[in-house]
Formats: structure tokens, C-alpha cells, sequence
């Protein structure tokens, strides 16, 4: 096996399902760092979750993992670590039991898995309740012992699908400082969200599937430029929002302006100038401002700017 071998890579692999298809020939090299997966629903992200972990096999093309086909050597599958979207733990067990049994699995002794658990609970700060049972827990905290059962083998390939679905804030900042770390360490992590703010706050390396396809590969700030080429809205919502649009009319960073649901949207190619000024200008206006958001910056957005680019 090369040494220089990604962790992850598909060669031309697709998936159907009967008349479905899942994937649709999907070429892709990962590894090493934080890696965020994005797509709508439907997109294809558990079917290539699934064929990486196995659960699935390419209707079409080869999965290679280090270097490895899975099908014919299943070596690599006791280097990878999978925290899955569903939730499927003994309430009545601890974490430290749970996490436990789990190292007992992989054939670590009794005294290595129980040292191995307290060091993967510790990571995920729970060394203060890991003897309570997981019933017990907040959903936050359940996530966290998910993850700390899928980091029991030392994983080099780590999969969290839509870890932070559903925790609190602390749990959500924890769980991100985690992954970064591991993936500072060289670890190869894919972390799988519909929510692009969350993986930017992860990770600068994103890979976007849409309809079973690869749309987008690379750092997230090359692909926002991209976007950048297509004027930007914001969305101010007010009382009389055609009473404020002559507040804006003189501004040279407008191109234009729009009416929707007792709200003014500003149309502008310069969103930071735009942002900076804005507090000014909605102080002269003399209207109770009841919201401010940014309709583009979501993945839908996202997704469908990059769609159309390629039309």
C-alpha cells in the first residue's frame, strides 16, 4: 500500500437504487484535515457516506480507502470511525460503559479499552459525568459520547454525519474545537452538514454534491468568490419599506432594490460596504427595523449560484 495514498478516493463510482440513482460517477481524492460534505436533501451525502463506510457497495466504478479496495481486503474499515446521524445508544448504560464496550469490540483488552475510553470522554469533556447513564444526558451531550465511541480506535478516517444537529451551545462549541484539533493532527475527518455557516466555522475545505454529482471541490473562500460575481441581497424588514428606499437611493454601492412581504431588499456587489453603513442609515429613517439577513448566505443559495454558472 502507498504511503501517499488518500484516505478516500472514488474513481468514476456511481449508485442506483432500482430507477434511483444515488451518485452519478463521482470522481474524488480526500485526505489529511477537515473536509465539510454539503447538499441538500437527496443530494447523495449518505450514499457516499455509506459506500465509504461500507454499508454499501458501487453499483458502478471502485472505492479505494488508503489505497485499498474494501471489497476484496476489508483491512481498512478498522481504521475508520463512523458517528452516524441516527442516534442508537443503552440509555441505562454510562458513557464510560458504552464507550467501553466499544473498544471491547475492536479487541482491545479490557484494561486498554477502558483507557482508551476515559481518554476519548476526557477529549469530549465529559470526564465529570461519564459514570452517569447516558438516559441521563442532554441531547448535546449525547452527540458527544457518539463521538467519543467513534474516536476508540484511533481512527486515521474519521465520518460524522451532521454532528452538531440538535446540541446546545456549549456542546456545539466543544464538538467544533474537537474536530479541528484532530483534524490539525493530519487526521482525515469528513463532517457532513445542510447548514453552510456551521462547516465554515470547522473547515475552509468543502465538498458539495448535488443530485448524486460533485458540484463544487476546494476552499470555501475561492468558492464565495465565485459568488461574488452575482450581486448579494440583504433584506431589511420594516413597516414602510418604500418609505426607505430614498434613504438608499444616493448610495453608490445600490444597484437596486426590490419589494417582498413589508421588507426593502437591496441588490449590491459590495456587502461589506453596504453592511458598514447600514446602522446610519437605518438610524435617519425613523422605522422600527424588525429584522436584517442576508438571503444568499445559505447553501441553497450557494448551491443554486453555482448550478447556474455551469449552465
Amino acid at each position: 500500500m502507498s504511503t501517499t495514498a488518500p484516505a478516500v478516493l472514488f474513481d468514476h463510482v456511481s449508485k442506483w437504487y432500482g430507477t434511483v440513482i444515488g451518485l452519478n460517477e463521482l470522481s474524488v481524492a480526500i485526505s489529511g484535515g477537515v473536509t465539510g460534505l454539503l447538499g441538500l436533501n437527496g443530494a447523495g451525502k449518505s450514499t457516499f457516506l455509506k459506500l465509504i463506510v461500507g454499508r454499501l457497495k458501487p453499483s458502478k466504478g471502485t472505492v479505494r480507502l488508503f489505497g485499498i479496495d474494501p471489497w476484496r481486503n476489508t483491512a481498512p474499515f478498522a481504521r475508520i470511525g463512523y458517528c452516524a446521524e441516527t442516534e442508537r445508544m443503552y440509555d441505562w448504560m454510562t458513557a464510560y460503559q458504552f464507550v467501553t464496550t466499544f473498544g471491547r469490540l475492536y479487541g482491545y483488552r479490557r484494561s486498554e479499552a477502558e483507557g482508551r475510553a476515559e481518554k476519548v470522554l476526557d477529549l469530549v469533556g465529559l470526564t465529570d459525568v461519564m459514570h452517569r447513564t447516558i438516559g441521563t444526558y442532554s441531547k448535546g451531550m449525547r452527540q458527544r459520547v457518539k463521538i467519543a465511541h467513534a474516536l476508540v480506535n484511533e481512527p486515521d478516517l474519521l465520518i460524522l454525519d451532521e454532528p452538531l444537529h440538535g446540541c446546545d451551545p456549549i456542546a456545539r462549541t466543544v464538538i467544533m474545537d474537537v474536530i479541528r484539533r484532530l483534524g490539525d493532527e493530519g487526521r482525515t475527518i469528513i463532517v457532513t452538514s445542510h447548514i453552510l455557516a456551521e462547516i465554515e466555522r470547522i473547515t475552509e475545505q468543502i465538498l458539495i454534491l448535488h443530485n448524486g454529482r460533485l458540484l463544487a471541490l476546494g476552499n470555501i473562500h475561492a468558492i464565495r468568490n465565485l459568488l461574488d460575481k452575482h450581486p448579494h441581497r440583504i433584506r431589511i424588514g420594516v413597516e414602510r419599506p418604500r418609505d426607505l428606499i430614498t434613504h438608499f437611493t444616493d448610495h453608490g454601492s445600490i444597484i437596486g432594490f426590490d419589494i417582498e412581504n413589508e421588507a426593502l431588499v437591496l441588490r449590491t456587489q459590495q456587502l461589506d460596504t453596504v453592511h458598514a453603513d447600514l446602522p446610519g442609515v437605518l438610524l435617519k429613517c425613523g422605522q422600527e427595523v424588525q429584522s436584517i439577513d442576508n438571503p444568499d448566505d445559505n447553501l441553497e443559495a450557494v448551491i443554486g449560484y453555482l448550478v447556474e454558472g455551469r449552465r
